[in-house]
C-alpha cells in the first residue's frame, strides 16, 4: 500500500452522493463494504442502473433526498453452495423504497431473487445507540406463534433482510472490524478549516484495516477530481435548498392549519350566535303570544307584566306591534 498509508491523509467525504457512487463503482470496494455489512461471502457483483429517488408525496415538490444503487450479487452460503441475491443500497442525508427482479435459468424458468437492503442514513433513527442495526424478519405460525427455522425460497423473496447504518452513531467508534471499515463515513472526521469544508475527511490511516487501503486511495482520488468537487458543492446547495424548502413547506402547512382552525372556530361562533338568535326569537314569539292571550282574557298591562315577570314597557311594545 506504500508510504501513504503510514501517515494521515485527507480524503473525499463519501456522505456525498457523487463520491459514494464513485466509490461503489469500484468492484473491490463494493464487495468489501457489502460483504462486511451483510456478512455474505460476495464473489461477484453486477451493478444495476442506479437512480436517485424522491419521497412519493405529490403535495411536496422537494429536491432529491434518497440515493439508491442496486447490485446483482453471487454469494457463497455457509454450506458452500452458491446463490444469487439482489443487494439494494439506500443512502439518505435526511429523514424522508420497488421493482420486480427476476432470474432466468438456462431452462427458461424464471424466479424472483431474494433481496438484501442496506440503508446508509446520515441521521439517527432514535431506536438504538448502535451504529449498525440488522433487520431479519422472523417467520412464525399465525396460530401458535412458533418460529419456523426452515427456509423456503418464496418466503426469502418476499421479505427483505435489511441492514441499517446510523452514520451519526459511528462517531469515534472502532470496536470491531465492521465499525473500523465503516469509519470512512464518520462525519466526526470532517476537516475543519476557515471554509468549514465538509467535503474532506481528515483520517488516520492506522485506524483502518489493511484491506481498506484501496478504499482510502479511491476516496483520495475523488478529492483530487475537480468535477467531483464541483458536484459536491452542488449537493451542498441542493441539500441546503431542500432543507429550506422543507422548512418553508412546514411553515406554510402550519399556517394553513392555524387558518383552518380559526375558520372552524369562527364558523362555530357564527353557528352558536345563530342558535342563540333563533332561541331568542322563539322566546319572544312565545312571550308575545302569552301577552296577547292574557290581554284577550281582560288583564291590563300591569297585571300581565306581573304575571309574566316582564317589564310593563315590554308588554306595551308587544301589544302595539
Amino acid at each position: 500500500m506504500g508510504r501513504i498509508l503510514n501517515e494521515g491523509m485527507e480524503v473525499a467525504n463519501p456522505i456525498y452522493d457523487v463520491v459514494f457512487q464513485y466509490l461503489m463503482q469500484d468492484q473491490r470496494v463494493a464487495r468489501l463494504l457489502i460483504g462486511r455489512i451483510t456478512g455474505l461471502a460476495v464473489q461477484s457483483l453486477t451493478v444495476s442502473p442506479r437512480e436517485t429517488a424522491v419521497p412519493d408525496d405529490p403535495d411536496r415538490d422537494l429536491p432529491l433526498t434518497l440515493l439508491r444503487m442496486d447490485y446483482a450479487a453471487r454469494v457463497q452460503t455457509a454450506d458452500g453452495s452458491r446463490r444469487q441475491v439482489l443487494i439494494e443500497i439506500r443512502k439518505a442525508k435526511a429523514p424522508i423504497t420497488s421493482h420486480v427482479n427476476l432470474h432466468t435459468h438456462r431452462s427458461g424458468r424464471t424466479e424472483a431473487l431474494p433481496i438484501v437492503t442496506i440503508y446508509l442514513l446520515a441521521y439517527d433513527l432514535g431506536l438504538s445507540d448502535e451504529a449498525v442495526i440488522d433487520v431479519c424478519p422472523r417467520v412464525t405460525e399465525r396460530r401458535t406463534g412458533r418460529e419456523l427455522h426452515a427456509r423456503h425460497p418464496l418466503v426469502e423473496r418476499i421479505h427483505h433482510r435489511s441492514h441499517i447504518i446510523q452514520i451519526p452513531r459511528l462517531a469515534s467508534r472502532r470496536r470491531d472490524e465492521l465499525e473500523r471499515v465503516l469509519a470512512i463515513f464518520d462525519q466526526g472526521l470532517v476537516k475543519a478549516n476557515e471554509h468549514d469544508n465538509a467535503h474532506v475527511l481528515s483520517i488516520s490511516v492506522a485506524d483502518y484495516p489493511a484491506e481498506c487501503g484501496f478504499v482510502l486511495r479511491r476516496l483520495r482520488q475523488a478529492m483530487a477530481d475537480e468535477e467531483m468537487r464541483r458536484s459536491m458543492q452542488g449537493e451542498d446547495v441542493l441539500f441546503r435548498d431542500s432543507i429550506l424548502l422543507t422548512q418553508q413547506v412546514d411553515y406554510l402547512e402550519r399556517q394553513a392549519e392555524r387558518e383552518r382552525q380559526r375558520a372552524e372556530r369562527a364558523e362555530q361562533d357564527r353557528a352558536e350566535q345563530d342558535r342563540t338568535e333563533q332561541e331568542r326569537e322563539r322566546a319572544d314569539l312565545l312571550l308575545a303570544r302569552a301577552i296577547r292571550r292574557l290581554h284577550e282574557l281582560g288583564q291590563d298591562v300591569e297585571e300581565i307584566a306581573q304575571a309574566l315577570s316582564v317589564d310593563a314597557e315590554e308588554v306595551r311594545r308587544m301589544l302595539s306591534t
